[in-house]
């Protein structure tokens, strides 16, 4: 479904909204969506006033301009004054018991591809990013983390209290989990579900706004953040004590997914010509790989062009206007590997080689596993 359609569909339903859009800087609209034409969207905001009122305007935004759109059913909740996350463990479920495992008919020739779990279709389109953690995997919608087991079964993991929305998480090797959200904020959440802030990222310092798209963490406990608020953007790097430092930036450099491979290297989507960079810890190029255009990637969403490398060092990309994951291989060829999804946003792999696909469209987690085993240990030639 192209970006103007997705928008067309919210005229039709009335849905209320939440825009993030601008250049240099984003702003945020909670609306609705009156029409859709070439150029821009019309679009009925609501704003609370100092009045205690709220207050409905016409705004007109272009659509190049357009970051991000939320779904919303409420209005956004006020952020907690000490701004800490408040993290609860909970039984409640995203969704009704999963469905029954199946085949689908796309699958790619020597894998099987089944849907692991069913998740809770108000939610479509606001999953993000999907790492491998303790147990099984886990994911991001709005302001909670999702684990979801090898049975398919669904849980809620943590949540962070206020106006946040997820948009990057992953584990370190002692069950940690850091998280990053689109305002700008990186948590450290320890595994008794205590958490605290690392770091508050100013985007402006890689050029343009604040988006904060994904997270990866390495073996000394940095921390690699990109953002992406536009092609202008790139990638900081955090320390343990939170301090903070911009990697990458500027034009061009706007960073979706993420990925630090077994050598040591970061790999990095760059939106503005559809291409995965490899670079050293301190930001030097190494390599770069033209994986599809750009148009193959949701210019409005950070949560687009995620990152995961199977155990062959061939790097995975989820590219989610094409609705496809593409497949970089050690040689530089790149080839479709699943074609026919909605939206694929997060992907990751467990030890074993199981791929896991987070399908934001459909609402579902789907399971990819090689049917040759030798297709997940067989020696390749490395990737330049």
């Amino acid at each position: 479904m192209s970006f103007r359609t997705r928008l067309q569909a919210f005229v039709e339903s009335r849905q209320k909204i939440q825009i993030w859009y601008g250049m240099g800087c984003h702003n945020t609209v909670t609306g609705r969506v009156l029409t859709v034409d070439h150029d821009h969207i019309d679009v009925e905001a609501y704003t609370h006033e100092s009045d205690g009122q709220i207050h409905i305007r016409r705004i007109l935004i272009p659509l190049h301009l357009i970051l991000h759109i939320d779904i919303t059913s409420a209005e956004t909740e006020e952020v907690d004054e000490d701004n800490l996350v408040a993290l609860e463990r909970k039984s409640e479920k995203l969704s009704p018991p999963p469905l029954s495992v199946i085949d689908l008919p796309d699958a790619p020739r020597g894998y099987a591809v089944r849907v692991l779990s069913k998740l809770d279709s108000s939610y479509s389109n606001r999953f993000s990013r999907m790492c491998a953690g303790p147990g099984g995997m886990y994911f991001a919608v709005d302001g909670s983390v999702f684990f979801v087991d090898s049975g398919g079964q669904l849980t809620e993991y943590a949540r962070i209290r206020g106006n946040s929305t997820i948009s990057g998480l992953c584990f370190d090797r002692k069950g940690v989990v850091y998280v990053a959200t689109i305002q700008g904020t990186v948590y450290r959440i320890d595994p008794n579900k205590s958490g605290r802030v690392l770091a508050q990222l100013d985007g402006s310092l890689t050029g343009g706004g604040t988006f904060l798209a994904d997270v990866v963490i390495g073996s000394r406990d940095e921390v690699f953040v990109s953002n992406f608020p536009s092609n202008t953007g790139g990638v900081f790097k955090v320390d343990r004590l939170g301090e903070s430092e911009v990697l990458v930036g500027g034009p061009g450099h706007g960073t979706q997914g993420l990925l630090l491979d077994p050598d040591g290297f970061l790999w990095c989507l760059e939106h503005s010509t559809g291409t995965i960079v490899k670079r050293t810890l301190d930001g030097r190029e190494m390599a770069r790989v033209v994986v599809s255009e750009p148009e193959s990637f949701n210019f409005a969403d950070g949560y687009d062009g995620n990152l995961a490398m199977d155990s062959l060092g061939r790097i995975h990309v989820t590219a989610g206007r094409a609705g496809c994951v593409f497949r970089v291989n050690r040689d530089g060829r790149v080839e479709p590997f699943l074609t026919g999804l909605m939206n694929p946003t997060g992907i990751s792999f467990t030890p074993d080689g199981t791929l896991f696909v987070l399908e934001a469209g459909r609402s579902r987690v789907l399971r990819v596993a090689a049917l040759d085993k030798a297709d997940r240990t067989a020696s390749a030639t490395a990737l330049s």
